[in-house]
């Protein structure tokens, strides 16, 4: 009975309605209504910095303000584990000949959308919900559930937590949650232009 216990408690979905639940997709639309990308990325610079840097200035983001971002994040990457099996936002270019085409039409794509990804490869650019699923092979859903819990704590103290999370640790998640943001919202551009 324990083993059915802990295996039914990993990796739940906790900050999504049924709703989102069963639309996650609304939850990558909304996640860019409430700020823009640039704003989503500068955000989680600030907030990593606050978490991961000791520093002698006062703390970038108010707690409010973290508070909310913590649970706007958690809720995207929540979606993003529902998503993670789905191919959205993909691009008609699979062939490696196609490739110079695929980057001809990104070039144009770019001129088109403000904002464009800059962390993203070409092949993450073509399928941005390969991101998704090498997120998950990193942390499973619960450990970028902890890890951002400890950012969220990190960053709310008035102290710095030297031995909280290894510089690895955090470097390694942030570059998960940029990608992630930047996929995310090449895939709700992507969505929304189908509709």
């Amino acid at each position: 009975m324990k083993k059915q216990t802990t295996t039914t408690s990993n990796n739940r979905i906790v900050y999504l309605n049924h709703d989102e639940t069963t639309e996650p997709i609304k939850v990558i639309h909304d996640f860019f209504t409430h700020s823009r990308l640039p704003n989503h990325l500068k955000m989680l610079k600030r907030w990593r910095n606050d978490a991961a840097f000791e520093s002698q200035e006062s703390k970038k983001c108010s707690p409010e303000f973290l508070v909310y971002n913590y649970e706007l994040t958690l809720k995207l990457i929540e979606a993003a584990w529902l998503l993670k099996k789905h191919k959205l936002g993909k691009l008609n270019f699979d062939n490696k000949q196609e490739i110079d085409i695929a980057k001809c039409y990104i070039k144009t794509e770019k001129k088109k959308l403000q904002n464009y990804p800059k962390n993203l490869t070409t092949r993450e650019i073509v399928k941005p919900s390969v991101v998704l699923k090498k997120m998950f092979r990193i942390y499973k859903l619960d450990g970028y559930k902890k890890i951002l819990n400890i950012w969220l704590h990190d960053a709310l103290s008035t102290s710095f937590m030297e031995e909280s999370l290894s510089k690895s640790e955090v470097i390694k998640v942030y570059e998960q949650l940029i990608k992630l943001f930047e996929a995310t919202w090449l895939i709700s551009e992507r969505i929304k232009d189908d509709n």
